[in-house]
């Protein structure tokens, strides 16, 4: 089915922009902006051990669990954009995201461990429901929901910086760090060097949930020599929370034989740490179920 299928993969991307870097801050009123010599006191040393700086993250991870994301993703001529707020607090984790993709408006919520689609009129034409929304859950049966439901879930979870260092440290390396103002804001900035084929590996085993045998046969041919890496632009406040994400797949989409030599770039930014999130389910009588809604559909 071509729109459940984009819609899986268009909120795929999204998942894994926001568990790039969740994290908390303290909630209450915020404070005065200190002056420019008061933020360079405030703001730590960047540290050059991701480890280290996982480690110092996780008390700060712990406090106020929510903020507003937006994201934009460009792929040679195509642009997607979201927008968003999300709580990330392991099985409580929950987040709502509006996307443009192609001129394509989609809305997604994650709450109880599920994913749901909002369903447009189009949508529900092709798919043959009059339901408002699909679900895709870790424990679907549907073939969509055992591919991707875990995999999803887990990122989600595992949505805050000390978590994202920590496989950073297993994946990738810090090549550089420094203290720049963003925004307006004094921030460190640290550039890391991903390395795809172990961020593969990673992820499949902690899922637990590996690729099938033809797909890791495919990414081990296109990838084995090529020592290919996701550059990716972290900038964290004096919190140790971020304020923006920048990750470019551009080596990794040519690796794999994308056609086109345009740039692939993803941008997240994280503004309003603290701030209320209410995400609820949608009603269980506009939830459609994804198993039945494909055979209906013949499985386009």
């Amino acid at each position: 089915m071509k729109r459940v299928t984009t819609l899986a993969a268009v909120t795929t991307a999204a998942v894994l922009a926001l568990s790039a870097c969740g994290g908390e801050k303290q909630s209450g009123a915020a404070a005065p902006a200190p002056a420019p010599s008061e933020q360079k006191s405030l703001l730590a040393s960047p540290l050059g051990d991701p480890i280290q700086l996982a480690a110092l993250t996780r008390e700060s991870t712990k406090k106020a669990k929510s903020s507003k994301v937006t994201m934009e993703s460009v792929a040679g001529t195509q642009k997607q954009t979201a927008t968003g707020q999300g709580m990330y607090d392991g099985e409580n984790t929950k987040f709502s995201m509006s996307m443009d993709s192609d001129g394509k408006k989609l809305e997604v919520l994650f709450v109880d461990s599920a994913l749901y689609f909002k369903l447009d009129a189009s949508d529900k034409a092709e798919m043959k429901t009059d339901k408002s929304y699909v679900k895709i859950s870790a424990d679907g049966q549907d073939p969509i929901s055992q591919m991707l439901g875990k995999m999803m879930s887990k990122a989600i979870k595992d949505s805050d910086p000390s978590r994202t260092l920590e496989q950073v440290s297993k994946a990738g390396k810090i090549t550089k760090s420094d203290q720049v103002e963003l925004n307006g804001e004094l921030t460190n900035h640290y550039v890391v060097e991903i390395e795809v084929e172990k961020a593969i590996a990673l992820i499949a085993g902690e899922v637990g949930v590996p690729f099938p045998a033809d797909v890791q046969k495919q990414l081990d041919a296109k990838l084995k020599g090529k020592n290919v890496t996701i550059p990716t632009e972290l900038w964290l406040n004096a919190e140790q929370l971020p304020v923006q994400v920048v990750s470019d797949q551009t080596a990794f989409m040519k690796a794999m034989g994308v056609p086109g030599d345009g740039v692939a770039k993803t941008t997240v930014k994280y503004t309003d740490w603290g701030s209320p999130v209410e995400v609820t389910a949608p009603p269980a009588d506009q939830v459609g179920d994804l198993a039945e809604i494909m055979k209906k559909a013949g499985g386009r």
